[in-house]
């Protein structure tokens, strides 16, 4: 009893002594850079409101008649892109938790809560202001509302054999599959705000800049910040490449039931839209990625000037190999260049024509 009461009280002192784990703490003031990607998605809103076409009056007799069964070709792509970035915006949710789980000043996870909070109620208002709402104005008009609700109607749902019938998301109406798409929707924005508010809240907490007592920690704490910026950089590549996927999983669906005639024209509107999409979804990813690779470039850059002063460098001779030691020498320049090698084939795959889901 005597050997196991001072092991006991040996384990507890060495408990007592073990060093506490580092406390991200990032200046509230960062979180202001979620504006940027906010004053993206605005200007997106309002060209789809004032820019693009309100109903492209693209008549429903170049659909071709008794292969209705072409319908299903569509619908289960844009289920299977549904059902992936689904998975994906979860995950983003997820890596976000784990990383606010960890030790974090208290004003860091507040305002990054605040944040992520308020991304997703401005992606996802429009579910919340009106779910499975068919009677207003959808997001294939631009593309032709008698192409599209013309191919939803050759398609059916089971335990839709009347209009007032429900299946999981609501009521079927007199189209089931166009009630359907448009409940998939309202989900899908719930997903896009989750995944959204998580990919910026995720990018800003590499800005983590917590007190040092030295050079050599200030390093090591600025290349974890970098590590964390790339793993944000590539799980975003991977989200925003889906959710593009998600948005051609849908804006193709009509196109194998076009006429060969006119499946050329029509389907060189349908890949003008999905470029557009690309686009925004490129600049999106970009709004929040490079003004974080711009602030950490410039914090790398203030520490290997301070250790090139004489006094503070102590006995660094080469400051340089340091830097490269520490994973430190990349400039503002290949940030930059891995953001658009990310972003460059959510475009490039669409502007050249060589999507999957346009065959």
């Amino acid at each position: 009893m005597g050997q196991d009461r001072v092991m006991l009280q040996f384990m507890t002192a060495h408990q007592d002594k073990r060093p506490e784990a580092p406390v991200r703490q990032v200046d509230p003031f960062f979180f202001a850079i979620v504006f940027v990607p906010v004053a993206i998605h605005l200007t997106d809103v309002w060209m789809r409101h004032h820019l693009v076409p309100g109903d492209l009056k693209v008549p429903a007799d170049i659909l071709e008649e008794g292969r209705d069964w072409l319908e299903a070709a569509g619908r289960y792509r844009f289920l299977a892109a549904t059902w992936f970035y689904g998975a994906l915006s979860v995950l983003a949710a997820a890596l976000l938790v784990r990383t606010l789980m960890r030790p974090t000043a208290s004003t860091t996870r507040i305002a990054a809560i605040i944040t992520f909070l308020s991304v997703l109620l401005l992606i996802s208002w429009p579910t919340f202001n009106g779910f499975g709402d068919t009677d207003g104005k959808q997001v294939y008009a631009p593309l032709g509302s008698a192409v599209f609700e013309a191919v939803f109607e050759r398609g059916t749902l089971p335990h839709c054999t009347g209009p007032e019938d429900t299946w999981r998301l609501g009521v079927c109406g007199a189209v089931p599959v166009l009630s359907m798409f448009v409940s998939v929707l309202d989900v899908v924005n719930i997903f896009a705000g989750l995944a959204t508010g998580s990919m910026i809240v995720s990018m800003i907490l590499s800005l983590d800049n917590r007190p040092c007592k030295d050079l050599e920690e200030r390093a090591v704490l600025l290349a974890e910040n970098l590590r964390h910026m790339r793993q944000q950089l590539y799980v975003s590549g991977v989200i925003l490449t889906f959710a593009m996927l998600f948005v051609a999983s849908w804006i193709y669906w009509p196109l194998p039931l076009v006429e060969d005639d006119e499946r050329d024209a029509y389907g060189a509107v349908l890949l003008s839209a999905a470029l557009h999409r690309g686009t925004f979804f490129s600049l999106l990813m970009l709004s929040f990625y490079l003004p974080v690779a711009i602030i950490l470039d410039g914090w790398v850059k203030a520490l290997a000037e301070q250790a090139r002063r004489g006094e503070a460098a102590g006995d660094r001779t080469d400051v340089d190999k340091w830097l490269d030691r520490h994973g430190l020498t990349a400039g503002a320049g290949d940030y930059m260049r891995a953001g658009f090698a990310v972003t460059a084939p959510i475009i490039a795959a669409f502007a050249g024509g060589i999507s999957p889901l346009a065959l």
